[in-house]
């Protein structure tokens, strides 16, 4: 498995567990929803193991949302697939998800506040690196 597939993983497990906290479900409910049991649901939130094709379905419709709400968005601009291409194997999984939701952000933004709040981040950047 490459470090895609395993990032991918750990993101998908991330989204279950954020969408069962989100109905104020245990494991062991959500589980018994999807005929699973709460080490299973533990192990897909943890990134141990990928749910099947089946499982994912199932989750999706025991959390009430879509499959595709379970992956990263994809657009024309960066996205997270491409930043998980290019993270460094030290980069923790909190800051991957930091990343995420502030792209996620971003994209909530009109044009000229987008290109406002990126330029903040560039002149951030910028310092950070004089400073190193």
């Amino acid at each position: 498995m490459d470090k895609l597939e395993k990032n991918l993983e750990i993101y998908v497990g991330e989204r279950i567990k954020f969408f069962r906290k989100q109905k104020k479900m245990t494991q062991k409910e959500l589980g018994g929803k999807i005929n699973k049991s709460d080490n299973t649901i533990s192990n897909y939130e943890k990134g141990i193991i990928a749910p099947s094709q089946d499982a994912l379905f199932a989750l999706a419709e025991a959390l009430d949302i879509k499959v595709d709400d379970l992956f990263p968005k994809r657009d024309n601009s960066e996205s997270l697939h491409h930043a998980l291409l290019d993270s460094n194997e030290n980069l923790a999984m909190n800051d991957m998800l930091f990343l995420k939701q502030l792209m996620e952000y971003i994209q909530t933004l009109d044009e000229n506040s987008r290109k406002h709040l990126l330029g903040n981040i560039e002149i951030a950047v910028e310092l950070f690196k004089k400073q190193q």
